[in-house]
């Protein structure tokens, strides 16, 4: 492979272009695309302890209730208020 000093050149021209931007940026985005948007968190990991028998029975209650992990049930029990005290 040779080296072609007009080649640099060519892409010197086309960086140097300005970008075409499509003018659909300006839309809005439906209220109910941006409010789903703005309620959905990013997870970060946390670390706490649990008997072990504790631990089973969360990954039983969640796997009864068709979650695939006990931290999604978990997730989900916490944020709508549905932790039954006894």
């Amino acid at each position: 492979m040779s080296f072609n000093p007009n080649q640099g050149r060519k892409f010197a021209e086309v960086l140097k272009e300005t970008p075409r931007v499509n003018d659909d940026s300006g839309k809005e985005v439906s209220s109910k695309e941006s409010s789903n948007y703005i309620k959905r968190e990013k997870r970060r990991p946390y670390t706490f302890s649990l008997m072990p028998s504790a631990r089973t029975k969360l990954t039983e209650i969640a796997k009864e209730h068709g979650y695939s992990s006990s931290s999604s049930f978990l997730n989900d029990v916490i944020l709508e208020g549905k932790l039954e005290m006894k």
